[in-house]
């Protein structure tokens, strides 16, 4: 029901967001002003896919904003990284609603440049990496975060390097999430444990843990 009532809503749910997600007025002017700009760029960089444009308060911004409550605890001397964030989801979403630990991993110059140009113009202060995850090495990852990156799997693989017995991945999944896992317990040893969407009825939230290879 939740999920329904708010696709009926639209870009209107902004005037509920500070009961969903406890925000304040500043942080939904610039969520807004966020989406003002992913508009504007979007026919020259194709941020997101056109048949979520429509609905990009439900289908981008509400459903990062999911995740904040499953971090783990903010440490300055830690990193939090979404790979492959893309347009910044949930990268952006997170920092506008108060992290300052999180650093941005997309290959994509165009988006990359969008990433740098958007973060000025909402005053946020935040890392930006055009490169490959691969080539980032930082030993101080709390926290990893993926929205559309890869399987289970290949994200583990992807971000295995930077991964310590105190590193947390929270990310998005959709309906094959259990055969996701399954894979990924062939190569990986890890708890893991599962939070239903509040943008999909068919998506959850895994947040993974104590990651190490079999």
């Amino acid at each position: 029901m939740f999920c329904y009532t708010l696709k009926r809503k639209g870009s209107k749910v902004l005037k509920t967001l500070g009961s969903i997600c406890k925000i304040n007025r500043n942080q939904k002017k610039l969520l807004q002003k966020y989406v003002t700009s992913i508009k504007k760029y979007q026919n020259n960089v194709n941020l997101i896919g056109r048949s979520t444009f429509s609905n990009i308060w439900v289908r981008h911004i509400i459903d990062s904003m999911q995740i904040f409550y499953y971090l783990p605890k903010e440490n300055k001397n830690k990193l939090l990284i979404d790979v492959g964030t893309g347009a910044g989801f949930p990268g952006i979403v997170l920092a506008i609603m108060g992290r300052k630990d999180i650093l941005l991993c997309e290959k994509s110059y165009k988006k990359a440049i969008f990433l740098k140009e958007v973060t000025k113009e909402c005053f946020i202060d935040i890392k930006i990496y055009n490169c490959k995850i691969e080539e980032i090495l930082k030993k101080n990852v709390a926290v990893i975060v993926s929205r559309a990156y890869a399987s289970v799997k290949k994200l583990i693989l992807s971000v295995y390097h930077l991964i310590s017995s105190e590193t947390t991945l929270v990310i998005h999944k959709g309906k094959k999430y259990m055969d996701e896992i399954e894979e990924a317990k062939k190569i990986f040893i890890f708890s893991v444990k599962k939070f239903k969407s509040i943008t999909s009825n068919e998506g959850v939230i895994l947040k993974i843990e104590n990651i190490k290879k079999k």
